[in-house]
């Protein structure tokens, strides 16, 4: 069945799965998407209106529905009215630029710009770059330190019982081992290698994620990725690999070749575009932080803050991902200018906002502090 998928079912099919992922994750954490709660909302831009209740539950609510009427009506100018809402969401609050929303829209950006009596196949291997940078690049950003000494340490922790030469080597090997698994997917000889890697990595993924009790929010994305690999690869077949990138060529396929090639490459060599919108993920060299409160800054905060209190030698600090993690059920969106939103924030309780030492600021999975 899956050999005859024409090329137009493929798109409508990785369309639909993208959808509801996002569906999905929504509804697992619906308060991301509204203003009103106990983490506070972070713009790109100090002059955007962040709208409060109940038209922050209106937006939400609305752009549910959008998304829902385009499994169903999958009319060009709805996926790009689902694009634009998006974008404004994100733009009201930067903690929404999680990656797997960011795939599912680079998905839909990749079907929407182009118009409708575009040749199936043309728009099929734009959706391609975006899974090919999934892997390729999200390899590629893991070949860091920081990446080799957690990676080691977690499976030192859960597997002890395998042989540390094998820990090591498997450590060191991780990175290539998925940027190959883009590079396989580009040939018809080892495309189905490709496709297999992928599953076995995705179901390892998903099952540890169950054995270990957390990170559910990161499920319905490997489920979604294991199908939409099986749906765009499996029976494709190519003349050259580079068709992907150079064939159709127009405008359109090179704002898609910008996303998926160019600013990752940036982002890679000179570190100016972030890093979670250069398929950066789970690389290990993310910033995450606790922040530590004086005793001055200590009783002023609100009592939902309060309420992450947590105690280390004597010194009070919230661990920012598990306070984010509660209310939005996603990690902190790990970029210097929304760390430092939030500390305006909680600053801005003090008495005397811009006192020296109110916080500490602890890059606690890389042991960096800031003042």
């Amino acid at each position: 069945m899956i050999n005859r998928l024409t090329d137009s079912q493929k798109i409508n099919w990785v369309r639909i799965i993208s959808i509801l992922a996002v569906l999905i994750l929504m509804l697992y954490g619906p308060k991301l998407w509204v203003t009103t709660k106990d983490f506070p909302v972070i713009p790109l831009f100090d002059w955007i209106p962040i709208p409060s209740y109940p038209f922050d539950y209106i937006l939400g609510i609305g752009f549910f529905l959008i998304q829902i009427v385009y499994i169903f009506k999958p009319k060009r100018w709805i996926g790009a009215f689902v694009l634009i809402l998006y974008i404004y969401l994100a733009f009201i609050d930067q903690n929404r630029l999680q990656p797997y929303f960011y795939q599912s829209f680079l998905t839909i950006l990749a079907i929407v710009l182009f118009p409708k009596n575009t040749a199936p196949k043309k728009i099929l291997y734009a959706i391609i770059l975006v899974f090919f940078a999934t892997y390729f690049w999200s390899g590629i950003q893991k070949l860091n330190d920081a990446f080799y000494i957690q990676w080691l340490s977690a499976l030192e922790k859960h597997f002890s019982f395998l042989p540390q030469w094998f820990l090591e080597v498997f450590t060191y090997a991780v990175p290539w081992l998925e940027a190959s698994m883009g590079v396989l997917l580009l040939f018809n000889k080892t495309r189905k290698f490709g496709i297999a890697f992928i599953l076995i990595m995705h179901g390892t993924i998903t099952f540890l994620l169950f054995f270990l009790g957390y990170g559910y929010n990161v499920v319905p994305w490997n489920i979604q990725n294991m199908i939409s690999v099986v749906v765009l690869f499996w029976g494709l077949k190519t003349t050259k690999f580079y068709d992907f990138f150079f064939a159709f060529f127009d405008k359109q396929k090179a704002i898609v070749l910008f996303i998926t090639c160019l600013l990752p490459l940036g982002n890679n060599l000179f570190g100016f575009y972030d890093k979670l919108l250069s398929f950066h993920f789970f690389t290990a060299d993310l910033k995450y932080y606790n922040v530590f409160i004086s005793e001055d800054l200590e009783e002023k905060l609100p009592k939902h803050v309060q309420a992450y209190y947590r105690v280390h030698e004597e010194m009070v600090y919230i661990n920012v991902n598990e306070w984010a993690g509660d209310v939005n059920k996603v990690l902190f969106y790990p970029e210097d200018r929304i760390i430092q939103s939030l500390d305006d924030y909680l600053r801005s309780f003090a008495d005397d906002p811009i006192q020296k030492n109110l916080t500490t600021l602890v890059v606690y999975n890389q042991e960096k502090t800031k003042n």
